[in-house]
């Protein structure tokens, strides 16, 4: 889904969940983690599309993954955290070469657009289940834990990426703040 449709779509699919909500907490926690996961998936594209194609290779220490590979891990992890709330067919990506932006960048935003779908799909129920696996060697987790790691890991390996522009002397993208609840 493009992202210009995407957001409305997201939008129309929160609107429509969020009548039959009865648990203020559910409602109120569901709309501000799509609030804040939007600003997250404009500020990891943006934190991309800042590195030049030939720097997709480059690493900040010889023992870390390359700028492309964090990307790619990063969308990732995403799939992995949201396939298990079972509600829309997980995307069918393998993940492309690393050292190719525009594959890196369409890889990133089809994690994107799947996580962005699970969450527009969200029901009062789905928000308070406590029985999500994303993971065989895991026990379940509830939904606040794993927007909570979704969100946590985006931040921890774009804060990383970040030192990737740094050390090719790339100013990062100014940070917009997250919304207000």
């Amino acid at each position: 889904m493009e992202r210009r449709t995407l957001f409305p779509a997201l939008a129309a699919g929160m609107a429509a969940s969020a009548a039959p909500f009865s648990n203020p907490f559910a409602q109120a926690f569901l709309k501000s983690f799509v609030e804040h996961w939007r600003d997250t998936r404009e500020y990891s594209l943006a934190v991309l599309d800042a590195m030049p194609a030939d720097k997709f290779t480059s690493k900040a220490n010889p023992a870390q993954r390359t700028f492309g590979e964090q990307m790619l891990h990063l969308a990732s992890a995403n799939n992995a955290y949201f396939r298990g709330f079972d509600l829309v067919p997980p995307p069918e990506m393998k993940a492309p070469n690393a050292a190719d932006k525009a594959a890196v960048r369409a890889f990133v935003v089809a994690g994107f657009d799947f996580t962005d779908a699970v969450l527009a799909k969200m029901t009062e129920k789905d928000v308070l289940r406590t029985d999500v696996k994303f993971s065989p060697r895991l026990p379940p987790h509830s939904t606040v834990d794993i927007f909570l790691r979704a969100y946590m890991h985006t931040a921890h390996h774009r804060g990383q990426i970040i030192t990737y522009l740094r050390v090719n002397e790339i100013a990062p993208p100014t940070w917009k703040f997250e919304p207000h609840a």
